[in-house]
C-alpha cells in the first residue's frame, strides 16, 4: 500500500493506493462513502490511469505520529486514543463495517486537537487481524509515555497486558479504562472529603483560636475590672474613713453640749429648790461655757491624735504594696504608642539618611572616576539563533528557532510560536533544526503554507535559506538565518 499525502483548493487529503480496483458495489465501500461515521475520516475513491485511490480529508487534523515525535503522552492523552478506540469499534458494529480493515498505524491515526478527538482511516479490503494492529500500536504507545505520570504508565502498561492475552477483547479495554477513571473519580471523591474535613477542622481550629483569644480577652478584662473595683473600694474606704473621722468630730461637740445643758438644767433646778446656795446666774453660765469649751477643746484633739495614728498605719502598711493606679483609656494608651511609633521611626529615617550619606559620595566618585569609559558594541558578540521576521514591520511578533522543534500556529497550548490571526491554523507548520539547516514542513493546515510563493505539500520538507519569503496563509514572513 502506498500513501502521498495531496492539497487542493478545499483541504489537505491522505491519498492511499490500492493496486486492485476496489468493489464499490459493495457493502461496506458503499457504507463507507455514503454516510458520516463520526470516528472514520470522510474519504472519496477516485480512478486515474488504472490506480485507484482513497482520499482521507485530513484537514487541520495531526497524525499521531508527528503529534508526539517530540513530546510525551500523558494520561489525559492515553485516554483520549484508547477512548477513541473503543468508540469507533462501536461505531463500526452499529454500521455492521469489518473492524479487521481499520488501519491502527500511528501515521494513519489524526487528531483533531481543539475537540481532543482521535478519527480513523477506514480501508475495505485490508484484512488483517485488528488484535495484532492493537498490539502493535500499544507497543508503539510505551516508549513514548511521559514516565513522570503514574497514571499514564499504569494505564499502558495494563492495556498492553491485555492486549497480549489471546482471549483479547474490547470489554478489557473498556475495564481498565473506566476502572481507571473511576479509582480517580474515587480519589478526587475522598480528596474533597478531605479538603471538606480539613476546612472544617481549621474552621474549629480557628474558632478554638478566637475562643481562647476571647477567654484570654475576658480574663484580662476581668482583672482590670478587678483592679478597677480595687480602686473603688479603697477610694470609698478612704472617703468612709474622712467621712468617719468628721462624724467623730461632730458627735463629740453635741456630746460636750448635751452634757452642758444637762449640767445648766441641773443647777438652775437646783438653785431652784434651794438644794444650792444663793449664786448669780452668770456666775453659773460662765462655768457652764466654760466646761463645754474645755470638752469641745478635748475632743478636737483626741480626733487630731487618732487621724495622725490611723495615718502612720496606712503608711506602714503600703510600705511593701502598690497603691492601684488609675485606669487610663484606650484611647489615650493608643495615641500614645502611636506618638512613640512615629518617633522612633522618624529617628531611624534620620540614622538611615545619615548612612546612606557615605554610600551616595562613593557612588558620586565611581561615576566620576568611570565617566571617560567607552563600552565597545561589537565586543563578545554571540550570534543568535535564525529568525522569521515580519514582511510588514509592527504587525507580527517576530519568531526566534531556538529549539529543534518549533511549531507554528494560533493555538497558544499546542503552538510554541503563536501567530493569532484568523486564517492561520490552530497548528499550522513545524520548523525543525537538524545539523545547522531549518526544514519547514506543512502541518495540513487550511490555508497553506508557501515558500516564495510556492506552495508546500503535505509531507514535503523545505529546507529554508536565508532571505526566504514565509507565508503561513496571511502572515508573511522573511526567514533569516
Amino acid at each position: 500500500m502506498k500513501s502521498e499525502y495531496k492539497r487542493d483548493i478545499n483541504g489537505n487529503y491522505l491519498v492511499l493506493y490500492e493496486k486492485e480496483e476496489p468493489d464499490t458495489s459493495s457493502y461496506q465501500m458503499r457504507m463507507l462513502v455514503g454516510n458520516t461515521i463520526p470516528s472514520i475520516l470522510k474519504c472519496r475513491i477516485q480512478g486515474v490511469d488504472g490506480q485507484f485511490m482513497v482520499c482521507y480529508d485530513i484537514t487541520s487534523k495531526q497524525s499521531l505520529l508527528s503529534l508526539y515525535e517530540e513530546k510525551k503522552m500523558g494520561y489525559e492523552d492515553l485516554q483520549m486514543i484508547l477512548g477513541g478506540f473503543v468508540q469507533v469499534m462501536e461505531e463500526m458494529s452499529e454500521y455492521l463495517l469489518n473492524p479487521c480493515c481499520l488501519l491502527l498505524k500511528p501515521e494513519y491515526l489524526y487528531v483533531d486537537i481543539e475537540k481532543r478527538q482521535l478519527y480513523f482511516c477506514y480501508l475495505p479490503g485490508y484484512d488483517q487481524d485488528v488484535r495484532q494492529k492493537f498490539q502493535e500500536l500499544t507497543e508503539y504507545i510505551l516508549p513514548i509515555l511521559d514516565h513522570e505520570d503514574q497514571r499514564a504508565v499504569m494505564l499502558g502498561y495494563g492495556i498492553y497486558r491485555r492486549a497480549l492475552e489471546d482471549s483479547f477483547h474490547l470489554e478489557y479495554i473498556k475495564k481498565e479504562l473506566y476502572q481507571e477513571r473511576n479509582e480517580i473519580e474515587r480519589t478526587e471523591r475522598s480528596s474533597d472529603i478531605q479538603v471538606t474535613k480539613g476546612y472544617y477542622g481549621m474552621n474549629q481550629q480557628q474558632d478554638s483560636k478566637a475562643e481562647a483569644i476571647y477567654t484570654e480577652g475576658e480574663e484580662k478584662a476581668g482583672l482590670q475590672r478587678e483592679k478597677n473595683i480595687e480602686t473603688l473600694m479603697w477610694q470609698d474606704e478612704e472617703e468612709a474613713k474622712r467621712a468617719k473621722a468628721s462624724g467623730s468630730t461632730r458627735h463629740g461637740i453635741i456630746i460636750w453640749c448635751a452634757v452642758a445643758a444637762l449640767l445648766s438644767l441641773l443647777v438652775v433646778a437646783a438653785e431652784t429648790f434651794g438644794y444650792l446656795p444663793r449664786v448669780s446666774v452668770a456666775v453659773i453660765l460662765g462655768v457652764i461655757i466654760a466646761f463645754m469649751g474645755i470638752g469641745m477643746l478635748c475632743s478636737w484633739l483626741l480626733s487630731l491624735r487618732k487621724k495622725k495614728e490611723e495615718a502612720a498605719e496606712e503608711n506602714q502598711g503600703n510600705a511593701g504594696t502598690n497603691i492601684p493606679e488609675p485606669v487610663s483609656s484606650g484611647k489615650e494608651n493608643f495615641s500614645m504608642e502611636i506618638e512613640n511609633g512615629i518617633s522612633e521611626k522618624k529617628s531611624k529615617e534620620i540614622k538611615e539618611n545619615k548612612a546612606e550619606k557615605p554610600d551616595e559620595k562613593r557612588k558620586m566618585s565611581i561615576l566620576q572616576k568611570n565617566c571617560g569609559e567607552t563600552v565597545v558594541l561589537s565586543a563578545n558578540i554571540v550570534n543568535g539563533p535564525a529568525t522569521l521576521v515580519s514582511r510588514e514591520p509592527g504587525e507580527l511578533a517576530t519568531i526566534y528557532l531556538q529549539e529543534e522543534l518549533t511549531v507554528i500556529g494560533k493555538m497558544e497550548t499546542a503552538a510554541d510560536a503563536v501567530v493569532d490571526l484568523p486564517t492561520v491554523s490552530r497548528i499550522h507548520a513545524k520548523i525543525r533544526k537538524r545539523e545547522g539547516e531549518y526544514y519547514l514542513t506543512d502541518l495540513n493546515s487550511r490555508n497553506g503554507t508557501s515558500v516564495n510563493g510556492k506552495m508546500l505539500k503535505g509531507d514535503e520538507e523545505y529546507c529554508l535559506q536565508d532571505q526566504d519569503e514565509v507565508d503561513f496563509a496571511q502572515a508573511r514572513y522573511v526567514f533569516l538565518k
